[in-house]
């Protein structure tokens, strides 16, 4: 007698004789019936071609989009590790140095002590964030301050070590394949090319653009900045037109002025405000005005738009710096740092 896993085999067995058979009739096998109406799987295909098109496109988008986000995981991890085995090992050597142990070192390092008044003024800039008056505020602020003190002064000092005991990092850095294509400030022959994707109505693209050019400006012949667009419209409703503002201003020769200016009156970027910065750098403002909601000016940003997309990029702002991803509002020193590495890799380079 035929045992249970017989009978219960025999669906998944009938299943898959019906798969053999479709495959076997070809594109015009019956998929459903209406009375004696058939329903063949080409009428489906017919239907199905353009959606299944589009899910594969978005299976492929969304694919290449995680071995981005992997890759620079990846890269983040093994470099924070590389980082704390340095530390350990300069720390080691210095303590071994001076006869002591790294946790007598690091319990060592001073921190200056927070002031009453750097206490109300970080109170004041960030008022908008609290939720409770000054005095109860107070005490979380001084201990939020002096551990960020505390950080940084364990930070120079391991910096100091490092100098010190002469480490080079040779680990080679993820570069991204971004296009450098856009307005330029900076020589087209420097050893250091900074691609920025930004906003001009974020708050944190707008902390961001002075900080980047007073870093360019501190390497005038070997940095260059490419700025392209990335309005985050969802958030910023002025920032699409306020990209195609600064498009149509470039082809007035004067993107910069525009760039700088937008920047400057973030918050005067409805069209009344563009036309009016139009005005006031010279351009033509019947051309500003044609152009402003034109086909050509919206294409140009959705060119740098797609680019983020296959990126990986959904905020701003976002840079590479020789390919090197750098994600939001990164400080002065920073960047600095990054630049520094990559004219010392390219000194480097040079001398072999």
């Amino acid at each position: 007698m035929p045992s249970i896993r017989y009978f219960l085999a025999i669906p998944a067995l009938f299943t898959a004789c019906l798969a053999a058979a479709a495959a076997i009739a070809g594109p015009g096998y019956p998929v459903a019936t209406i009375g004696k109406q058939r329903i063949s799987s080409q009428d489906l295909d017919s239907r199905l071609a353009g959606k299944l098109e589009q899910l594969q496109k978005n299976r492929d988008k969304t694919l290449a989009q995680l071995q981005v986000t992997y890759a620079r995981e990846r890269q983040n991890l093994t470099e924070q590790e590389l980082n704390s085995l340095l530390d350990e090992r300069v720390l080691s050597l210095e303590a071994a140095a001076r006869g002591s142990t790294p946790e007598a070192l690091l319990a060592g390092i001073k921190s200056a002590v927070i002031s009453d008044a750097q206490v109300q003024e970080f109170y004041e800039k960030n008022k908008s964030q609290m939720d409770q008056p000054p005095e109860k505020m107070a005490p979380l602020i001084k201990d939020y301050l002096q551990k960020q003190d505390k950080e940084a002064a364990q930070r120079a000092f391991l910096t100091s070590l490092r100098t010190q005991h002469k480490v080079v990092v040779t680990l080679e850095p993820l570069r991204e394949p971004v296009a450098a294509v856009g307005p330029q400030r900076g020589p087209d022959n420097a050893a250091v090319t900074v691609v920025e994707f930004s906003d001009f109505q974020c708050p944190f693209c707008g902390r961001f653009s002075p900080v980047i050019e007073s870093v360019r400006a501190k390497y005038p012949t070997q940095v260059r900045l490419i700025y392209r667009h990335l309005p985050l419209s969802a958030m910023h409703p002025h920032a699409q037109h306020a990209a195609q503002a600064a498009v149509c201003a470039q082809g007035q020769g004067k993107f910069w002025e525009m760039h700088d200016l937008m920047f400057a009156q973030q918050s005067k970027l409805d069209d009344e405000g563009l036309k009016q910065m139009a005005q006031q750098l010279g351009l033509n403002t019947a051309q500003f005005a044609e152009c402003l909601d034109s086909a050509k000016a919206r294409e140009a940003v959705q060119q740098d738009a797609d680019a983020a997309a296959q990126l990986s990029i959904s905020g701003t702002p976002a840079s590479f710096v020789n390919g090197r991803y750098l994600n939001g509002a990164v400080s002065a020193e920073e960047l600095t740092a990054l630049i520094e590495d990559e004219l010392r890799r390219a000194g480097t380079a040079a001398r072999r």
